[in-house]
């Protein structure tokens, strides 16, 4: 039998399976989730030859009809009109629900009851035949059920607990068929029957050891499911890891070379803003490294949330962050000193709507230093921008070759380079 593999990982829900108990057939289940992922996996593999299975053995009993022509001839027509006529087309008709079944319940346990009416029409199909023709059959003929039980509990198996069911199932309509054919004494019937569940624990016994070892392959193989896909958590995480400021939550330097500096469209037009929290040096001294990271959380947050889905935002080191405009090129063009200034004035402005208290007194601002052109140029531009925002007084947007004052009237923390 093939190794049981499972379609996909799942929750920690593993279990050892108990070792039996003394004198038990039984392996213990695993935990209820576990427990029906085993099941869906044991259906996928079982499916691979228990059609195939199902359909020789009907052929061999449809075969049968052989020795009935030999022996019975004025039975053939009854032995014809069971076998094709009703246990073929309802094995047939079986198989074709239990297809339906699996696809629809990958976990269910259908052939339990599938097994175990099947067994118990042929034996009857069996006993009914031998007692149309006693005497020109044979008190053998129904003997040739035994075979039945030995088919349905070995190459048809089923879980050790399905597999006690259809044995309890196989040797009650084999005694019915004994007593319903009476061509036997009782103490030939009753041999026949203990061969019957004899060879029926065989069945049991096989059943029981197969079982366990499914089980102890499919909970090492879940475990080194587990495993794998807890190793790739960690590795996109540490690779998560590696290109995010842990304080912000923003790309950090690596990461923006590696999410802008890649990208095709920045090798052209960028618009780039360079973004300073003013007298940050101060308020983190006064107020404390606790304060002092609260601000740089608050200040991330407003930024990201004044910048489109299009920008890239990232902190570049210490009170530094800086926006990339527009990366993915959607707006159709390359942003224009227009767009560049806007956008400064717009992450300028959500900085100071924060209302954040400064111990200069006002409140937390920002100098916005901004450039277009090539990436790395831009960049560099944006950076020499940034303290000429700083020489105006702060809380001001610079463009590149261009000086763009705030009004005098608002109130600007820290008034002094």
């Amino acid at each position: 039998m093939s190794g049981l593999r499972s379609p996909g990982g799942g929750a920690d829900t593993t279990r050892v399976t108990a070792p039996r108990r003394a004198g038990s057939l039984l392996p213990r289940p695993f935990e209820a989730d576990l427990e029906r992922e085993f099941q869906v996996v044991r259906n996928a593999s079982r499916s691979r030859w228990f059609v195939p299975t199902a359909l020789l053995g009907l052929v061999f009993l449809d075969l049968y009809v052989l020795i009935d022509l030999v022996l019975a001839p004025q039975v053939l027509a009854l032995s014809l009109g069971l076998r094709l006529g009703l246990v073929t087309p309802v094995t047939l008709v079986g198989l074709w629900l239990r297809g339906r079944r699996i696809a629809s319940c990958p976990g269910s346990r259908v052939d339990v009851p599938l097994v175990a009416g099947a067994a118990s029409l042929v034996v009857a199909v069996i006993a009914v035949v031998q007692h149309s023709a006693p005497d020109a059959l044979g008190g053998a003929y129904f003997a040739g059920a035994l075979i039945v039980v030995v088919f349905f509990s070995t190459l048809l198996r089923n879980d050790v607990r399905g597999a006690s069911v259809v044995l309890a199932t196989m040797v009650a309509a084999f005694g019915w068929g004994q007593w319903y054919v009476g061509s036997d004494p009782v103490a030939i019937q009753a041999t026949a029957l203990l061969a019957a569940a004899v060879s029926g624990l065989f069945g049991l016994v096989l059943a029981g050891t197969l079982e366990e070892s499914e089980r102890a392959r499919f909970l090492a193989e879940h475990r080194e499911r587990r495993l794998a896909a807890e190793r790739e958590e960690l590795i996109a995480a540490l690779a998560q890891a590696a290109v995010r400021d842990e304080l912000t939550g923003l790309l950090n330097r690596r990461g923006l070379h590696d999410r802008v500096g890649a990208h095709p469209r920045t090798a052209g037009r960028s618009g780039v803003l360079l973004v300073d929290v003013d007298h940050f040096k101060e308020l983190n001294d006064r107020f404390g490294h606790l304060e002092g990271d609260r601000c740089l959380r608050l200040v991330a947050q407003a930024l990201a949330a004044a910048s489109r889905p299009t920008d890239v935002v990232a902190r570049f080191g210490g009170e530094e962050f800086v926006v990339v405009l527009d990366v993915e090129g959607r707006a159709g063009v390359d942003p224009g000193e227009d767009d560049v200034q806007v956008a400064g004035d717009r992450l300028r402005t959500a900085v100071r709507d924060l209302g954040l208290p400064h111990p200069r007194g006002g409140v937390v601002t920002v100098s916005v230093g901004a450039a277009r052109g090539p990436w790395e140029h831009a960049l560099a531009g944006a950076d020499e921008a940034v303290y000429a925002a700083k020489a105006l007084g702060r809380d001001a947007v610079v463009l590149a070759g261009a000086t763009l004052v705030q009004p005098a009237a608002q109130p600007v923390a820290g008034a002094t380079a």
